[in-house]
């Protein structure tokens, strides 16, 4: 399965990040595609 997974926090080492580093680390090991885009480091 492919997931796109926007991270939006503005704090690089906060709870948000954290957690979906966490998500992103689990949905690596169960062999999923992940394409993380970081949208605080892009302007919109």
């Amino acid at each position: 399965m492919k997931i796109v997974v926007l991270k939006e926090s503005p704090r690089t080492n906060g709870n948000s990040n954290m957690l979906t580093d966490e998500f992103i680390r689990g949905a690596k090991e169960s062999r999923h595609e992940i394409v993380e885009f970081d949208c605080t480091k892009h302007k919109i």
